[in-house]
């Protein structure tokens, strides 16, 4: 089936998957970045506090997020959603009105969670589990919502700070996400018609935050396929995170114009955007297990391409390499728990999983930072990035050719033991 024939067949689906992966952008590293020199003069903290601040904000929120993705399991789609956007707006009303570095904090767990951890949850989580014959598809489609808002929301918010105050901006993000938005995904969801996935489908019974959680714990610990897999995941946000928060540093050592560095994250959502296009239907062919030791390599050449060359396309090359794999990593790996796991508790898995991820991005920034302070250069530590990631896509691809565990009562994909 085509993306047109989707589209057309499923808009209500559609618009839901891409609107909720487009909602986590006001969570994203590129968009608050934008207001780091207002929250540095207001607060007031330095550039190394802020670092250290919002690092501790994203750990903690990846700390909380696999016990609130849990619930995902045994909760309604549209009263989850609904809290999911209530705690975004709550996050941003909290950091419109910081005045202190723990409220800093505060907001930024909030924002961390919601945005990329929860947010990205309730779509991938859904969208996984609502079109298992077509789930290449569904992700493909709804990844969209990343690059769109990579693309269009920086000019928008920098634009908009030529005329109010960020604090003012940010109370209108706290009010989209409190009043409208919340109502607007209930009636979508309330007109939903998953293939294999009701939206009201739930168990008030199960006990989501301890026995979900335990569950999914040790099945995926007893799979040797989720070990071989795992370092893969874990990297790619790590070193990924890493190379995009020192750009401004990469960029004057290489000798090439900030702003240039900047222009090419137009290059990377495109790229990615037409990679998760691309990928979809692959998932849908040929499984996503066959893939999954391959997301990684576009990035590992682009690390070390820009590890070797100075030169302006290296730059090029690195982004529109790194685009191929943003695009395709996520949707490969939501595919791969669900095919390997089932349905039934695939918001735990995704909740521990995406946890790790959250956990690693915040980690990445910090071993940069360490090995510059010891005098590491970039090509030498692109190098090690390149050489790390091939490793982890080595052990990925090994994962194929491992039999999945023998079913029991607690690790028979899709079961939902007591």
């Amino acid at each position: 089936m085509s993306y047109h024939k989707f589209i057309k067949e499923q808009p209500i689906e559609a618009a839901f998957g891409i609107g909720t992966t487009f909602s986590t952008s006001f969570g994203q590293t590129y968009f608050i970045s934008l207001f780091v020199p207002s929250l540095l003069a207001a607060l007031p903290i330095t550039t190394g506090e802020f670092g250290t601040l919002y690092g501790i904000g994203t750990l903690v929120g990846a700390l909380i997020l696999p016990l609130i993705a849990a619930h995902y399991d045994s909760t309604p789609l549209a009263l989850y959603t609904r809290r999911v956007f209530w705690a975004v707006g709550v996050s941003a009303l909290l950091l419109a009105l910081a005045v202190h570095p723990i409220m800093l904090v505060l907001a930024v767990a909030g924002l961390r969670l919601t945005g990329p951890g929860l947010m990205t949850h309730v779509s991938n989580t859904t969208m996984a589990k609502g079109f298992e014959k077509r789930r290449g598809r569904a992700l493909g489609l709804s990844s969209l919502g990343y690059p769109l808002g990579e693309a269009i929301l920086p000019p928008i918010a920098a634009g908009l700070l030529l005329f109010v105050e960020w604090r003012v901006l940010w109370l209108l993000i706290a009010a989209l996400y409190l009043l409208a938005l919340p109502w607007g995904v209930t009636w979508l969801i309330g007109r939903a018609r998953f293939e294999s996935f009701v939206a009201t489908d739930y168990d008030p019974t199960k006990n989501a935050r301890t026995g979900k959680l335990r569950r999914a714990w040790k099945l995926m610990r007893s799979d040797q396929r989720f070990w071989w897999i795992l370092p893969t995941q874990m990297l790619l946000p790590m070193l990924m995170t890493a190379v995009f928060l020192y750009q401004a540093p990469l960029a004057v050592s290489k000798g090439w114009n900030t702003t240039f560095m900047a222009s090419l994250f137009s290059i990377f959502a495109l790229c990615k955007a037409g990679t998760s296009i691309w990928v979809g239907p692959r998932i849908d062919q040929h499984g996503a297990l066959s893939m999954v030791g391959f997301v990684a390599v576009p990035v590992t050449l682009g690390m070390a391409l820009i590890s070797i060359s100075s030169h302006p396309a290296a730059a090029v090359g690195f982004f529109m390499l790194a685009g191929l794999t943003g695009g395709s990593a996520g949707n490969v790996f939501t595919s791969v728990w669900a095919e390997f796991y089932g349905p039934k508790q695939l918001g735990a898995i995704k909740g521990l999983t995406g946890s790790l991820a959250v956990v690693s991005s915040a980690i990445g920034p910090a071993i940069a930072g360490a090995l510059l302070g010891l005098g590491v250069g970039f090509d030498t530590m692109l190098a090690g990035f390149a050489g790390a990631i091939l490793v982890a896509a080595i052990c990925a691809s090994r994962a194929a050719s491992i039999a999945a565990p023998e079913p029991t009562d607690h690790s028979q994909p899709g079961s939902n033991p007591e």
